[in-house]
């Protein structure tokens, strides 16, 4: 009987551990606990970033078999805007490549030294209070050099070709001239683009090549078609890499800049042709 004694108190110790072990374990979640669950959201975490009014900024990473249409689709925006808060030359992504997107259309602006919302609205084409709603600024609130300011509904234009080679400077332009050999006044079809000797040339722009080789006054030269009735044409070439009926993409490297055909030092002739007429490339160009 003594031990009985003894050892009630621990039993009596223990069931009360046990207890509030098992209270524990089967307490229902607290009111702030319940909140939080039901305030998840039931659908995809694309779906919710839609419905939300504010915008959000987050980075990307490309997966396999995901381009830009699909990227823009889930996140409720536009390829425009992806395009123009990245700035993207080029609609062609690449798996794992990181970049940023945004649950509105629209742009980010970032602001620059000297700044306010009445000249970037200004700027925009926009009303401020535009710019204040979208952000969730007051009037007398003006942003800091660095801040990220969203413009609703604009849409950055980016040119259909890129520029065929990188930091050239333009020695001669689309229109008419004195040409540079034969010293008469005659209509130039194109951009003189210069730089040195075996400069990487690149496809403006996704298309197929039609010719690959040697023309009077061109000498080496590639014409690619493109969509739409477009072509472009590469004169005056070192070497080319792409043959007749090749598929290239746009950025892709075609060649090397060089001096063959009619010319007076390494160049590259550029044009952009519509339905075979020469157009001034500038219009199609960015910047």
């Amino acid at each position: 009987m003594k031990i009985f004694y003894k050892i009630l108190p621990v039993v009596i110790l223990l069931s009360a551990i046990i207890t509030l072990n098992l209270t524990a374990v089967l307490e229902k979640p607290s009111y702030n606990e319940l909140l939080v669950i039901n305030l998840k959201p039931q659908t995809s975490n694309y779906e919710y970033l839609k419905q939300l009014d504010e915008p959000v900024i987050l980075t990307h990473t490309v997966k396999k078999n995901e381009n830009i249409n699909t990227i823009a689709k889930k996140y409720g925006t536009d390829v425009s805007t992806i395009r123009g808060i990245n700035n993207l030359e080029s609609v062609i992504l690449k798996p794992q490549q990181n970049i940023f997107v945004i649950n509105k259309k629209g742009h980010i602006h970032t602001v620059k030294k000297g700044e306010t919302i009445e000249t970037i609205a200004k700027k925009y084409k926009v009303n401020d209070e535009t710019i204040l709603l979208a952000n969730g600024l007051v009037d007398f609130e003006e942003p800091e050099i660095g801040d990220k300011i969203f413009i609703p509904g604009i849409k950055i234009h980016f040119a259909d070709f890129l520029w065929p080679a990188i930091n050239c400077r333009i020695t001669s332009r689309f229109g008419l001239r004195r040409h540079p050999i034969f010293r008469d006044r005659r209509f130039h079809e194109g951009l003189d683009l210069a730089r040195w000797y075996g400069t990487l040339i690149r496809a403006s722009s996704d298309g197929k090549v039609i010719f690959a080789g040697r023309q009077a006054g061109y000498g080496k030269m590639i014409i690619i078609r493109h969509k739409n009735g477009f072509s472009t044409r590469y004169g005056h070439l070192r070497s080319y890499f792409v043959k007749k009926g090749q598929f290239v993409k746009a950025g892709q490297t075609i060649g090397k800049m060089g001096s063959t055909g009619y010319s007076t030092g390494p160049h590259l002739h550029f044009e952009v042709r519509k339905y075979n007429r020469p157009m001034n490339p500038l219009k199609y160009l960015g910047k």
